[in-house]
């Protein structure tokens, strides 16, 4: 199988704000397949080193490595500390020969911006067709977010669903003062609360899902399938919510599926990855059979339409590689 790869950037549409930092742009690498009938298929390698994954610089030395001509025993061979490169290459292995997909449509969850710009943002989100919106906490103090909190739960609809989202950037004392409010004012208006504390606190984690009644879920803390699974081991009651394009091949979570995962602990969500690695994600997606709403309601911040014909395949990769060479390279 003959292959080429090409490193883009990406700027976001507006910087992304969340408790650890802003994100201003989106790095990654494109693949493309073709066999010797002349089939193609294409994949993306789309890290976030400060979510626990390889960096960049890590993969391109990989695809430096690579033969010009891959196989099934050099893909499988893709070391378990470069995960998302073992999605990529994955997903663009599977895809030589059956481009385009057929893709379903799951109900999706909207992000909104953080502050109070929340308040303004949330109604023609609704307008649209969303019915479960996520707002990051985490960036101004408790006290401020929690007033803005109670004026966006008092604007939305009963039915819609809410998710908070602190990216890991509470403590100790402020996750406790945070879910005793949450459980005191609006336990029954939030969904779940998603990474409470920073990844590697694993014990402070367990006890606070112990000690409060509103759900809790995990993010940075289950970046790759490794990290799942042993938090499977660890017997975690809440939820996890996992980025596909950085949690390694697609065939690692159909395996701990098989082994007794639950599919209603999965909630499956966006790396603001690109529109070659979302098109696969939907296509796994058919097999996952998410339970709950999906978190790639990211357009504001980086648009990445599903791929429904080659033509579509060929035009975004030509689109990004004509970029990466002004931008990048």
């Amino acid at each position: 199988m003959q292959w080429q790869w090409f490193v883009y950037a990406e700027p976001l549409r507006e910087p992304l704000v969340t408790a650890q930092g802003i994100w201003r742009d989106r790095h990654g690498i494109y693949l493309r397949l073709q066999d010797d009938e002349g089939a193609v298929g294409y994949g993306e390698i789309a890290p976030l080193p400060g979510w626990g994954t390889e960096s960049l610089a890590a993969d391109i030395a990989l695809c430096q490595q690579l033969p010009s001509r891959l196989t099934p025993p050099i893909i499988a061979a893709i070391p378990d500390h470069l995960p998302a490169a073992q999605f990529g290459f994955a997903t663009a292995w599977q895809s030589v020969g059956r481009l385009p997909y057929t893709l379903a449509d799951w109900p999706q969850c909207a992000l909104l911006a953080s502050g109070a710009r929340a308040l303004q943002e949330w109604l023609p989100r609704w307008q649209q067709g969303y019915g479960t919106f996520k707002w990051k906490v985490g960036v101004a103090p408790a006290a401020e977010e929690q007033a803005i909190l109670a004026d966006l739960l008092a604007q939305l609809p009963a039915d819609v669903t809410l998710r908070l989202d602190a990216n890991g950037g509470w403590n100790w004392q402020t996750a406790c003062q945070w879910l005793q409010w949450l459980q005191t004012w609006a336990a029954d208006r939030i969904e779940f609360v998603e990474q409470p504390l920073p990844a590697g606190e694993d014990h402070r984690l367990i006890a606070l899902a112990r000690a409060f009644a509103v759900p809790l879920a995990l993010d940075e803390s289950v970046v790759s399938w490794q990290h799942l699974q042993r938090w499977q081991q660890r017997q975690w009651p809440g939820l996890y919510v996992l980025k596909p394009a950085l949690f390694g091949a697609p065939e690692r979570l159909n395996s701990l599926l098989a082994q007794g995962l639950r599919r209603e602990q999965l909630v499956f969500s966006s790396a603001l990855e690109g529109a070659i690695a979302r098109t696969a994600i939907f296509h796994q997606l058919n097999a996952w059979l998410p339970q709950h709403a999906l978190g790639f309601g990211v357009e504001r911040w980086r648009p990445a339409p599903r791929l429904t014909s080659l033509a579509d395949y060929a035009t975004e990769w030509q689109r990004l590689d004509n970029y990466g060479k002004n931008y990048y390279k």
